[in-house]
């Protein structure tokens, strides 16, 4: 295994044992130990024993066996899902999603009361253009 590790994370190509955590396609939660494939050009990959719809959240903690305290989980989406293959095991990549600063979260709040009913409407709008933001590509 390649793996440099500083604190919690891992940033470094390469295997790393981990545990994925979310929920599948028929609403139940699934946790499942595998490896996510870190390749030089920075693209995150997992095979898993169920296939999850694109776009799903899930939550990687990575396994460290040389540390006693185990990791935070970090939130990654999931995209291009390939079908299952002759083992049951149905290979996709993640990409991170980061949380909102709090500055643009007070910016969105930061309207009169004449506003607000239009504050409801663009506040979806504002979301979605954020959460796409936030994804590493």
């Amino acid at each position: 295994m390649n793996a440099n590790y500083a604190g919690d994370s891992f940033n470094a190509a390469g295997d790393y044992r981990i545990e994925i955590s979310g929920w599948a396609v028929d609403n139940s939660f699934f946790v499942e130990r595998t490896d996510l494939l870190w390749t030089a050009n920075g693209e995150k990959q997992v095979q898993l024993h169920r296939e999850l719809p694109e776009g799903t959240m899930v939550f990687i903690r990575l396994l460290a066996p040389e540390s006693s305290v185990g990791s935070v989980p970090v939130a990654y989406q999931v995209r291009d899902v390939m079908p299952m293959d002759s083992r049951g095991k149905c290979q996709m990549r993640l990409s991170r999603l980061h949380p909102r600063s709090k500055e643009s979260s007070a910016a969105k709040h930061a309207s009169n009361g004449a506003e607000d009913s239009q504050r409801v409407c663009d506040t979806k709008k504002d979301e979605t253009a954020l959460h796409r933001e936030e994804i590493l590509q």
